[in-house]
This record gives C-alpha cells, structure tokens and sequence, in this order.
C-alpha cells in the first residue's frame, strides 16, 4: 500500500509517486472524512487528474487532480478534500487550451525544416503548472482528414462527422444530428489517431469535456 506521508506535526501530504501501480478504473474514491465520492471511471497519467462518476447513479463527473490524492492501494483512494469541496470546485474538466510552434527539424537531406505543431496544454494535476499534454504534427494529420469521417471519444462514444477541417486555425468542425445539430470545434491537438482504412478519428479527450469546452469558436481562433 502507498500511504500519505505526514510531518512531525502530523499534516498530511498528497501521494503522487506510483500512482498507476495502483491506479484502475472502477477503484472507488473517499473523501478526507472517509465518505464515498464514487468510483474512477477513467484516468490520465499525463494530466494528472482522475474523473470520478459521483451522484445518483453515477451520472455526475468529478475531474480530481492527482495532488488530492492522500493515499492509494489496489482496495481503495482517500482525498485530501472533503466532499462539499470536491462538488464545489472540481465538477469542470480542466481548462486546456492549444497553441501553435514551428519547430526546426532534420529534412531528408540533413537540412533543417520548419514543422508546424499543435501542442495541447492544460494545468497539470501533480502541481497546479502549465503542461504539454499532447502534440500533432499538422501537416501529416491534415494528410489524413477527410470530410464525413467519424469522430470518437477517447471512450469510444461518436462525438459527430467532420464537416470542415480549419488548416490555418488547425480545428475540427465536427457535427452531430440533422435538425439541430451540435457544432464542436475541436483542435488538431485534441486527435489521437485516425484510421483512414476505417474512417474514422479518435481524440484523446471524454465527450463532456468537449461538449464542455469545444461547443464555441475557441476565443484563440477568432
């Protein structure tokens, strides 16, 4: 088991080493006092956070960065925070934002070419700091976009089609249904693969976080 630390005072500090030794989904989660929040439905290492399905039958999302974590076993994950704290602060996913770098890279001869990147960034849940989470090169996945393909969450749910792919602004226009449909504009950053043989592109963020921060123009895109 890895348990909290403490100081002679007795504080407790947060646990963040080894977490995905122990980290599975389904583990339920407590709060400081030793009440059930919910269970990990799933997790990023990279970002630092779990998401925690909470409230009746599941349906509410908490987004819990790994620095609230004060101690960890196969059995079970106990909080540095108290409920009322977690549903006041942490029901949102954690803002990520895309930015746009030219990098220098070897080209076929030895020289030096430019490479435009899309690199996602979001506040890290280890320590509050800015971090890359993602990156893609743009020109090699404009390459394999095509108008009508499938977009999927990274649990598989279909978000919608690709109805425009915005090459300099480096989006997803990506819509669902037919008489009101939901428009999401979804950066390049967000894409974790995509099967042409298939057709289909798979991104590496839940369908709520996108719905919650890709459903408008990215203020950055305007």
């Amino acid at each position: 088991m890895t348990s909290s630390s403490s100081s002679q005072s007795g504080e407790q500090h947060p646990v963040i080493e080894d977490i995905d030794q122990y980290l599975v989904d389904g583990l339920p989660v407590f709060d400081a006092a030793g009440e059930r929040v919910g269970t990990v439905k799933m997790y990023s290492t990279a970002a630092g956070y779990l998401m925690v399905s909470s409230g009746p039958l599941g349906r509410e999302n908490l987004y819990i960065p790994f620095r609230l974590i004060r101690s960890i076993d196969p059995r079970e994950i106990y909080l540095t925070a108290y409920k009322d704290t977690l549903k006041a602060q942490y029901t949102q996913p954690p803002a990520i934002t895309s930015v746009s770098e030219t990098r220098m890279v070897p080209g076929p001869l030895g020289t030096l070419t430019p490479q435009t990147v899309h690199v996602q960034m979001v506040q890290s849940g280890y320590d509050a700091q800015q971090a890359a989470l993602s990156s893609v090169d743009v020109g090699s996945i404009v390459q394999q976009l095509a108008l009508g393909m499938a977009v999927y969450d990274i649990e598989g749910a279909h978000v919608g089609d690709i109805t425009q792919y915005d090459v300099p602004r480096s989006l997803l226009v990506v819509e669902q249904g037919i008489f009101r449909p939901r428009v999401l504009f979804v950066p390049f950053s967000a894409i974790q693969s995509v099967d042409r043989d298939v057709l289909s592109v798979y991104l590496n963020l839940p369908k709520d976080a996108l719905v919650k921060q890709h459903a408008m123009l990215p203020a950055q895109a305007l």
